[in-house]
């Protein structure tokens, strides 16, 4: 992609996670972005031909940056249960923000989703966290508990846990710990 094309994508997605705070992801309109992206409407129908586009892109935009920032941290941290605990409250506060920013429920088909190199981005860290915390565990184990882990978090299901449930991230995150990483 050039580098002009980059830059206005990366404006629209600055814009639109920015105007989605302040307004409902469905009161935002297509000419609204546009103007607070300062690209013009064409520009943005480029890059995104539906809001269904976009919030997909701002959706996986957001998760290769949880993504990268947790690899940054593992640089200078031992892989270990702490790293990831922390690793899951950051996912929870990716999950949180999708959760108060974009619409509710799954952006894609689960099918669809799990094809996708950003979602094999997340089994991958989330692999390893947890083969670092459990030594002791064989490939299926880990790749199980990484595969649930994603599971239990997809926006459908955190959305359930927040809406009907009314846990925080807090209980959340204490909930997938005791469940799929006891102390032994």
């Amino acid at each position: 992609m050039r580098q002009d094309a980059q830059q206005n994508r990366q404006k629209i997605l600055t814009a639109a996670n920015q105007l989605f705070r302040e307004q409902t992801a469905a009161d935002v309109t297509m000419a609204q972005l546009a103007r607070a992206a300062q690209v013009g409407v064409g520009t943005l129908y480029r890059n995104f031909p539906t809001k269904g586009d976009l919030f997909l892109a701002l959706a996986y935009d957001q998760l290769g940056n949880y993504v990268s920032q947790q690899r940054a941290y593992l640089t200078t941290h031992p892989t270990d249960r702490a790293a990831l605990q922390h690793a899951l409250k950051a996912y929870l506060a990716f999950r949180e923000n999708r959760y108060q920013v974009l619409p509710k429920g799954s952006l894609e088909p689960a099918s669809q989703y799990y094809q996708r190199p950003d979602y094999q981005d997340l089994v991958h860290l989330f692999a390893d966290l947890i083969q670092g915390a459990n030594p002791e565990l064989n490939p299926a184990e880990v790749t199980f508990k990484t595969d649930m882990l994603i599971a239990f978090c997809r926006s459908d299901s955190y959305a359930l846990q927040r809406d009907v449930r009314h846990y925080s991230e807090t209980e959340i995150l204490a909930q997938i710990m005791t469940t799929l990483f006891p102390v032994n």
